[in-house]
């Protein structure tokens, strides 16, 4: 009973000692967030002053100047993350329309080079994306989609696909076959099944490809630069715009920053829960 009462003891410490161990590494590394919002929200004339100024009266006025097109920047940066939003999404739509027939293929103990060819696509995402920006670039501008949402759109739900369809393989492999069998006995053909049956069980498994496919989109940068000249611009490209031959916009910068990094940030709060379920799904029988 001694012994029983000192280990249980001892695994109370351990875990409380790996929480705070867990939170200090947290709280490091918010840092940078934290003074990117702070001096997003400072008077332009203690933006600069060294060492950083922590008592300041708060103003938006980056945060207006940024939205409404000026500090010199060629468009409005509300434009800019419209751009960024329809991108994402679009790519994000895409890359799941194509994984989850591609996943519930490469589960169907029917189809022989499933395991074959699940790890060769998995293989494909270490493929570097930089050395297609060339290529791309020049079927872009033969196809005259240069400067539009598809040259962006294509390029990211492909280079996201591999780890999508993975994952949603590897939910679906974690789904009873009983349950495929019994909706084919009922004389549900394969869609049917895909539709009715394995869907709504991917649920974790498509908010967790969603967001990584989103997040991985949204913060796109050299495919964006290359590709985009103004019309589909997006917000990552427009923030090197507050950096000139005269100095760097801190303010305007950290604003710009700031309205980036919110919308991912809100949208993995809301759907952190899911993306561990999804994450995990099948690890623990």
């Amino acid at each position: 009973m001694t012994r029983s009462l000192e280990a249980s003891s001892h695994r109370s410490v351990g875990r409380a000692v790996g929480q705070v161990f867990l939170w200090l590494w947290l709280l490091l590394g918010l840092i940078p967030l934290v003074f990117m919002v702070v001096t997003s929200v400072k008077p332009a004339g203690i933006v600069h002053q060294v060492p950083p100024a922590w008592v300041f009266p708060v103003t938006f006025e980056n945060f207006v100047t940024v939205l409404a097109g000026g500090a010199g920047v060629s468009q409005p940066f509300g434009t800019l993350l419209f751009n960024s939003a329809v991108v994402s999404l679009g790519a994000t739509a895409l890359t799941i329309v194509l994984s989850v027939p591609a996943a519930y293929a490469l589960s169907m103990r029917t189809f022989g080079p499933r395991k074959g060819i699940s790890s060769w696509i998995l293989s494909t995402y270490m493929f570097p994306p930089i050395v297609a920006v060339i290529p791309i670039f020049v079927f872009a501008g033969q196809l005259g989609l240069m400067d539009t949402y598809p040259v962006l759109i294509v390029p990211y739900a492909a280079f996201n696909m591999p780890i999508a369809i993975w994952i949603l393989r590897s939910a679906i492999v974690q789904i009873p076959y009983e349950i495929q069998e019994a909706a084919m006995v009922d004389g549900a053909s394969h869609w049917v099944t895909l539709r009715r049956v394995i869907w709504p069980l991917l649920a974790p498994s498509v908010a967790t490809v969603a967001v990584l496919t989103i997040v991985l989109t949204w913060n796109e940068f050299l495919f964006a630069l290359s590709l985009t000249r103004s019309d589909a611009k997006t917000a990552p490209v427009g923030l090197q715009e507050f950096t000139g031959m005269f100095g760097t916009d801190w303010g305007s910068i950290t604003a710009g920053a700031t309205l980036i990094v919110a919308p991912i940030l809100v949208l993995t709060i809301l759907l952190r829960r899911k993306m561990v379920s999804g994450l995990t799904f099948g690890a623990v029988k």
